[in-house]
């Protein structure tokens, strides 16, 4: 929930850079309504992955127990990651920056 709420915070610095969010779980969209009905109104969709095929294509849903390992991927333009941190940690404000730095990159060539 950090991130969600982080990224909502500093949403400016992705306008900024020319970037889009995208926040998606595996959680049903019932469930996300809730979330966000608690979280107040965020500034980007959050996505459900019910079937899970955006998690298992992207190589992050843990199998075991069905959730998605929380991670966090910048996809430029065309399509291509070019970058992602498969273990990111909320509590950690240098892998936000890792994240806005890779966002103003991409965002540079639009």
């Amino acid at each position: 929930m950090k991130e969600i709420t982080s990224w909502k915070e500093d949403y400016q610095r992705f306008k900024d850079a020319n970037t889009e969010v995208l926040a998606v779980s595996v959680d049903h969209i019932y469930s996300h309504n809730v979330f966000a009905a608690a979280l107040g109104t965020l500034p980007y969709p959050l996505l459900a992955d019910w079937h899970k095929k955006v998690t298992k294509d992207f190589g992050v849903l843990n199998e075991k127990n069905g959730t998605a390992i929380r991670s966090c991927f910048v996809i430029d333009q065309n399509g291509i990651v070019q970058f992602c941190n498969h273990t990111f940690d909320a509590n950690e404000k240098l892998q936000y920056e890792e994240v806005f730095k890779a966002c103003e990159s991409c965002g540079k060539d639009a």
